[in-house]
């Protein structure tokens, strides 16, 4: 095997806690996900609920949501089904924010027969509009979230 090309160069400080057994797939997903507000916060200053469906050739898609109601959380569980099966995708992430003065928020994932939880601590500068560096801490159990558990069961 051999070594991984260091990383590109960034203006933003990055730090990630070591992550489950998992995958580096599914790991890898998760933390392109994570750096992907920077573009949400930059126009918006605030993170907006994101669903991101990753592909096996490292390409990731990324879907804006918004929950309505109950009616419309189903639809939208069946939509993100049925885009995770058509696209091929070998993961499925949600991105919540859960404290936009704070800039921190829950990402959840699934993949065939694995789940995993960050929560992802931005520091923002709210003059630039920039998230200035990020704290990934991988959390001992995964989230249950209604909008992609369930998504690869074969039964559903």
């Amino acid at each position: 095997s051999q070594p991984s090309p260091p990383p590109a160069p960034s203006p933003t400080h990055q730090k990630t806690k070591a992550s489950p057994l998992m995958t580096e797939a599914f790991r890898q997903a998760i933390e392109k996900a994570v750096d992907w507000p920077r573009k949400d916060v930059a126009s918006a200053g605030k993170i907006k609920p994101m669903v991101f469906f990753a592909h096996g050739d490292g390409t990731m898609k990324a879907v804006s949501l918004s929950l309505k109601d109950e009616y419309h959380k189903e639809s939208l569980i069946r939509k993100i089904r049925e885009k995770a099966h058509a696209e091929h995708a070998f993961a499925v992430l949600l991105l919540t924010e859960t404290n936009s003065e704070n800039h921190t928020a829950i990402l959840s994932g699934v993949s065939p027969g694995m789940k995993a939880s960050v929560y992802v601590d931005y520091s923002f500068d709210p003059e630039s509009k920039i998230i200035t560096s990020r704290t990934i801490n991988w959390l001992n159990r995964a989230f249950h979230d209604t909008l992609i558990d369930g998504i690869f069961d074969a039964n559903v």
